[in-house]
């Protein structure tokens, strides 16, 4: 894979990464969750590793090409997907120092309808081996699964073909996300 190929894929991970973190930070506030605050933590710094490969690469890229100076486009998008990943995480980091949140904070959790929250999948849910094509889980319990996180990857806007497994980690925003709880529990 050259350089460039990488770069891309680089990019488009920073640019899921960081739109999952700024749900992920708000949605931390707004429940007052350590969980997702944490989620929040760990997404930086893989943030923060993407950005060290792009900018690693970019410098590797620019010998080959003519015109190397179009090249800080790419530093450039990465720098501003890392700072949006900053703000996420300061955002987040309010509730891992136990700041407590104003009251406006709660009216908006109420006006809020959906819920964000980390389902883990035990051995024995009936969603393992399943694909989320097939489990259909918008239309059947207002699910819509935003990553899922399996050991230390994630797999970001999974499609209908990604598969559930054992020990998967799935971020979701729910209207009845004890349901999607529900169902992620083994027998």
């Amino acid at each position: 894979m050259s350089e460039l190929e990488e770069i891309k894929n680089c990019l488009v991970e920073m640019k899921d990464l960081s739109s999952l973190m700024v749900d992920l930070a708000f949605s931390s506030v707004m429940y007052n969750s350590e969980d997702i605050a944490e989620e929040v933590y760990l997404l930086e710094e893989r943030m923060d590793e993407l950005t060290l490969k792009v900018k690693r690469l970019a410098l590797k890229a620019a010998r080959k090409e003519e015109k190397p100076i179009k090249l800080l486009s790419v530093i450039d998008m990465a720098n501003i997907n890392e700072q949006i990943s900053d703000a996420a995480y300061k955002i987040s980091d309010l509730i891992l120092r136990d700041v407590e949140p104003h009251p406006i904070i709660h009216s908006i959790m109420e006006d809020t309808e959906e819920e964000l929250g980390r389902v883990k999948v035990e051995k024995g849910s009936i969603l393992i081996g399943k694909t989320l094509g097939h489990l259909k889980l918008p239309s059947k319990i207002g699910t819509r699964i935003l990553a899922i996180k399996r050991g230390t990857r994630y797999i970001y806007n999974p499609g209908r073909d990604d598969k559930i497994e054992e020990g998967d980690i799935l971020i979701a925003v729910s209207s009845d996300l004890d349901k999607l709880k529900e169902l992620a529990e083994g027998d």
